[in-house]
């Protein structure tokens, strides 16, 4: 199979609506799932992973409506306010609702202090722990430091980082602040997903200058703890679905067939439990 690991979708209607405290730009339009089908049947992906717009916040109804209409098509990431005090039990309540895990956007909080590795959301891990909730994020190399001291305290949660560790492609190597990113591959329940390739690279497709950083992730991880994804469907897709495929398929230098097949089927399937 492919299984794309990272798409969104959104309705807007009288009961889908954006947030208003939302850090990103409210959409103009929907991005109904019924896009994504079009693209999954016309590109021969298999399965994907919904995941929670961040324009919408903590109302996950819609990825769940999704998950509900197609079970074996979708497994859905939502959204919880890691600021918020009830944080842990909204984990547990979205989870028995359907999730297979929520995303946190560290990235969002630059400005302001870091909350993720404070002492309050011990309780958020734990709900992960007892949940099996995935843990995705959204974060800069510079949030791998207090993110490992989380992962120490939580061994057994299971991690998920977005979009390579959003590496900077204009520093040369060593690459020094992305030793931090590659240093989590030293636990073995994290993950990493090749995405936003895109928007790292300074150059058009196919993207060279995130090679070398995707094969030291490779290297690190290995393709039993990286899966692949995309971002928007139909014609809100940042760049054609034909170039994302290739590009795992047959631009990223030095990986063999097996390790492909892995990060495009096997992970991802083992990781979200799709049969």
């Amino acid at each position: 199979m492919i299984i794309d690991s990272h798409v969104h979708v959104w309705a807007l209607d009288d009961r889908h609506k954006p947030a208003a405290d939302a850090r990103i730009p409210w959409p103009r339009e929907a991005a109904p799932v019924e896009w994504l089908l079009d693209d999954m049947r016309q590109y021969g992906i298999d399965r994907a992973v919904l995941v929670q717009s961040s324009a919408f916040s903590w109302d996950n109804s819609y990825i769940l409506e999704c998950c509900a209409r197609y079970p074996k098509l979708f497994r859905s990431v939502g959204l919880v306010n890691p600021l918020a005090e009830t944080a842990a039990d909204d984990l547990r309540h979205w989870m028995r609702a359907g999730l297979v895990g929520i995303r946190l956007h560290p990235v969002f909080y630059r400005s302001e202090p870091v909350w993720l590795d404070s002492p309050a959301h011990d309780r958020l891990w734990d709900a992960a722990r007892e949940t099996d909730a995935i843990l995705q994020f959204h974060m800069l190399p510079e949030h791998a430091g207090p993110l490992a001291r989380m992962i120490e305290l939580h061994p057994n949660v299971r991690v998920l980082i977005d979009h390579l560790g959003k590496p900077d492609v204009t520093e040369p190597p060593p690459y020094r602040s992305f030793q931090g990113v590659l240093a989590l591959a030293q636990y073995p329940r994290v993950w990493m997903k090749i995405g936003d390739y895109q928007l790292a690279s300074r150059e058009g497709y196919p993207w060279q200058d995130t090679f070398p950083f995707v094969t030291l992730l490779v290297q690190a991880f290995g393709p039993d703890r990286m899966v692949w994804g995309t971002g928007f469907p139909g014609k809100a897709r940042l760049v054609p679905l034909a170039k994302a495929l290739a590009y795992v398929q047959r631009e990223i230098p030095g990986l063999t067939e097996t390790d492909r097949r892995k990060i495009l089927d096997e992970t991802p399937r083992r990781l979200y439990g799709f049969e």
